[in-house]
C-alpha cells in the first residue's frame, strides 16, 4: 500500500531537517507529500508569515481588488521551502498543498451575481499559489462544499442552523426558492423534536418508506435535502471549470467525511468523481473530539434524547441509524462506546466504508483516505497503534491502494512501525536516527 504524509503546522521542524526525514520516510514507503497551510511562524510562534510571495495581478486579471498583506514573507524560509519541495519532487513524490487559500494575498470577492460560487476568487488564489510553487502538483480543499453534519452546533456546523441573510442571498442568486428551503428544514427540525417511542419502534430501521414516515419528510423537506446535494456539485463544477483555465493542469483533491455521512454532508462521491482528482475520505473513527465516527454518532444520540426525553437510549440509536445509516457492531449503549473498538468494527464498518468509496469512482487510485488516530488537533480519544493496524488491514482487504497519514506531527513510534512495515522497510527504531515526533526519544526519560 502506498503512503502519503502530511506536514501540518508548524512546517519548520521538518523543513529544518527534511533530507534526513525524507530519507527515512522514503524507506518507510512514503510516495506523496501534503504540506501546509502556507504559513510560517513569526518570532512569537504565531502562524501569520506568508510562505509564498504575493501576486496581486492574479486577482486584478479576474476583476478583483487584491488585499494588502499585514505580514511580509520571510525570504530565507521561502528558499528553504523550495529546497525541500525540490527534494520531494526529485524523489518522484506527488506534492500537494493543503488548503491553498491560507497565506495568500486574497482579494475582495466579486458580487454574487458575477461570481455566485466564488470560482473566480478560488482560481485567483490557486494562480498565486501554484505560480509560486512549480514543484506542487495541485491542492487539497478540506471539506470543501460540505454541508453540516452535526445535529446541533459543534465544530462550526449545525444541520438545522437558521438561514442567515448571507445564506439567503447566496441561495437566491444560485436559483433556489429560499422560503421553500426554510420550510423544508424547519419541518424536519420540528420532527426531530417530536419523536415518540411508538413512532420510532414502528417506523425506525424499516427501510426508505418507513423512514419518510418516521421523519415526516414532505416535498419541501426533499427540496431542502436535494438543494444541499445539487448546490455542492454546482460549486465544485464551477471551480473546476475556472481551475482548468490556468496555465497548467493542477490536481484537485477534496477532503470528505466517511461515505456513511455523505447523505448528510451532501458530498456525493460518485458525482465528485467527475470533479476532483482525489477524494481524501476521512478514515476518522475515534470517540469524542470532532470528526470521529464514534463521536459524531454519540453526539447525535445524546441530542435526540435531549429533544425527546421519553425515548430510550436504544430508541435514539434507532433514530440515528434510520437517518444516517450508521450501525456500530457490539454497541447498544453510549457506555459501550468507551470500551474501545471490537474487531467486528474494523471487519464490517471500516471495510464497508472503504468499499463504498472505492465503488463510487472509476479509478480506485483516486481514493486516498486521511488516516489518523485521534489526539490533537481533533481532540478525540486516542486510538492505539493496534487500531491503526486494523484500519489499514480492513482497508487493504477492501482494495485500497494508498492512504494519507494525518499528520506527521502526531506520528508515534508504534504507528510508524505499523505503517512502515506495511508500506516499505520496517523502521529499525534507532534512537540516533529518525524518530517520530509524538514519542519522546529514549534519552529524554
Amino acid at each position: 500500500m502506498e503512503l502519503w504524509m502530511r506536514i501540518g503546522q508548524p512546517l519548520e521542524p521538518v523543513l529544518d531537517d527534511y533530507e534526513r526525514i525524507f530519507d527515512a520516510w522514503e524507506a518507510g514507503g512514503v510516495r506523496g507529500l501534503v504540506f501546509g497551510r502556507l504559513l510560517f511562524a513569526d518570532g512569537e510562534g504565531k502562524f501569520i508569515v506568508p510562505a509564498i510571495p504575493s501576486k496581486p495581478e492574479a486577482y486584478r486579471e479576474r476583476g478583483m481588488e487584491p488585499l494588502e498583506r499585514e505580514t511580509e514573507p520571510n525570504p530565507d524560509r521561502e528558499r528553504q521551502l523550495h529546497r525541500m519541495l525540490d527534494d520531494a519532487a526529485a524523489r518522484g513524490w506527488k506534492v500537494l498543498v493543503f488548503c491553498p487559500g491560507q497565506g495568500t494575498t486574497l482579494g475582495r470577492p466579486l458580487a454574487l451575481e458575477e461570481d455566485p460560487y466564488g470560482a473566480r476568487l478560488t482560481a485567483a488564489v490557486w494562480d498565486e499559489v501554484f505560480s509560486a510553487l512549480p514543484q506542487a502538483d495541485g491542492g487539497i480543499m478540506d471539506g470543501w462544499t460540505e454541508s453540516a453534519y452535526e445535529l446541533i452546533f459543534h465544530h462550526g456546523n449545525a444541520v438545522f442552523r437558521e438561514f442567515s441573510e448571507a445564506d439567503r442571498s447566496k441561495a437566491g442568486v444560485r436559483g433556489y426558492d429560499v422560503d421553500r428551503l426554510e420550510r423544508g428544514m424547519t419541518r424536519l427540525r420540528d420532527r426531530f423534536h417530536s419523536l415518540t417511542p411508538s413512532r420510532v419502534r414502528y417506523w425506525g430501521g424499516r427501510g426508505l418508506l418507513a423512514g419518510l414516515n418516521l421523519f415526516d419528510v414532505d416535498e419541501d423537506g426533499l427540496y431542502w435535502l436535494r438543494w444541499r446535494r445539487e448546490d455542492s456539485i454546482a460549486e465544485g463544477q464551477a471551480v473546476r471549470r475556472e481551475l482548468d483555465k490556468l496555465p497548467r493542469r493542477l490536481l484537485l483533491g477534496n477532503g470528505l467525511r466517511s461515505a456513511v455521512f455523505s447523505g448528510m454532508t451532501a458530498l456525493d462521491f460518485a458525482a465528485w468523481d467527475e470533479i476532483a482528482d482525489f477524494l481524501l475520505v476521512k478514515h476518522y473513527f475515534w470517540h469524542r473530539g470532532f470528526d470521529g465516527l464514534y463521536g459524531t454518532v454519540a453526539r447525535w444520540v445524546k441530542q435526540v434524547h435531549a429533544w425527546n426525553p421519553d425515548l430510550t437510549e436504544a430508541d435514539c440509536f434507532t433514530v440515528v441509524k434510520a437517518w444516517l445509516g450508521v450501525e456500530l457492531p457490539e454497541v447498544e449503549t453510549l457506555a459501550d462506546m468507551d470500551l474501545g473498538f471490537p474487531q467486528a468494527f474494523f471487519d464490517q464498518v471500516v471495510r464497508e466504508e472503504t468499499e463504498r468509496a472505492l465503488t463510487a469512482v472509476g479509478d480506485p487510485g483516486k481514493i486516498v483516505p486521511w488516516v489518523d488516530t485521534g489526539r490533537m488537533p481533533h481532540g478525540g480519544d486516542p486510538m492505539t497503534a493496534g487500531d491503526l493496524h486494523r484500519i489499514l488491514e480492513a482497508s487493504a482487504a477492501a482494495g485500497l491502494q494508498r492512504f494519507l497519514f494525518h499528520n506527521h506531527g502526531h506520528l508515534t513510534a508504534a504507528e510508524w512501525r505499523v505503517v512502515s512495515r506495511r508500506c516499505g522497510v520496517e523502521w529499525s527504531e534507532d534512537p540516533a536516527g529518525y524518530w517520530p515526533p509524538n514519542t519522546p526519544r529514549p534519552e529524554s526519560y
